[in-house]
Order: structure tokens, then sequence, then C-alpha cells
């Protein structure tokens, strides 16, 4: 007639869906720790990378800085029949609309731009390893120097200027 059961009653597992796994034993951290974990990790490093590239930047700009600075003796001036007394024949170049003409040397020019008191200036900027006598001619200006060694001339607005330099290799 009526059936019972009195033992306890058996354990059913819940039905499981096709193609599901599972895993016995420990569980992985849940991501937001997985995420602290990776953070501390990176961060250090990072930081350590960044600063590092920072200091670098620093110290490039000092570099250049001190390689195109207007610090410098005045180169003493010449004229034009001082520039045409040579017995060489006169080597000349044009960079950017500035002529600029020697009788020795090498020369080697760039673009610069110079933070002046009154703001930022494009300037011409050309070094020169023995030049005798240089002569450059914008359109705003004519100007002839002799320096002893090595110069730079710099033209900022038109306005050329020579300074003295100690001596260098090209593309140093």
């Amino acid at each position: 007639m009526f059936e019972r059961e009195l033992g306890p009653a058996p354990r059913r597992r819940p039905p499981r869906q096709a193609g599901e796994v599972r895993v016995e034993g420990r569980r992985p951290p849940p991501w937001p720790m997985r995420l602290l974990v990776a953070a501390a990790i990176v961060s250090p490093l990072a930081s350590f990378w960044y600063r590092a590239e920072h200091q670098f930047e620093i110290e490039k700009r000092a570099e250049e800085a001190i390689r195109w600075s207007l610090d410098g003796v005045p180169c003493p001036t010449a004229d034009a029949r001082a520039f045409a007394a040579s017995s060489r024949p006169p080597l000349g170049a044009t960079f950017q609309a500035v002529r600029l003409s020697r009788h020795v040397g090498h020369m080697q020019c760039a673009s610069h731009v110079y933070r002046l008191e009154d703001g930022r200036h494009d300037a011409q900027v050309c070094d020169f390893t023995g030049p005798g006598v240089v002569a450059v001619e914008t359109s705003a200006a004519r100007a002839y120097w002799a320096p002893p060694a090595a110069a730079r001339v710099v033209v900022i607005d038109g306005q050329p200027r020579c300074l003295q330099r100690e001596r260098f290799r090209m593309g140093e």
C-alpha cells in the first residue's frame, strides 16, 4: 500500500547542462585581486622607465642648449677689401636666403629656435672650422668677420652676428 522510506534521502546532483565542466579544488582569486597583483608588479617598472626617460630628456635639452649657445666673444670685424684680398676663390653657399662665403675651412648649417628676452626666434646657425674671413649677406644686412679660428654665425631676424668658438670637428 504505502511505501515509506525511513533512511536518509539519497543525495541528488543538480542536473548539468551539456558541455559544462566542473573543477574540483582551489578556486583562482577573483579578477579584481588579479588586477591588483598585476598593478603592484607593473607599476614600479613603469615608474622607473618613465623617470629614466624624463631624466634623459632633461639632459638632452641641456646638451642642446650648450651646443647651440649664443655665449662667446664676438668675432673681429673685417671689410670687403679684406675678403677680396685672399688669393683663394671664395667658397659660398646659400642657406635659407642667407648667403655665406669663406675662403678656407668647412661649414655646417642648421635651423634653430632661440628663446630670447622678447620671445622665440627662428634662426639660421652656421658653424665654421676655420674660415679665414667670413662674408654674410641677408636681405637686411651685409657683414664681414675675420675669426682667428672656429666661428659660429647666427642670423636672427635678418641680422647676422658672429661668435668665436673653440675648435671642433664637423658633425659634433
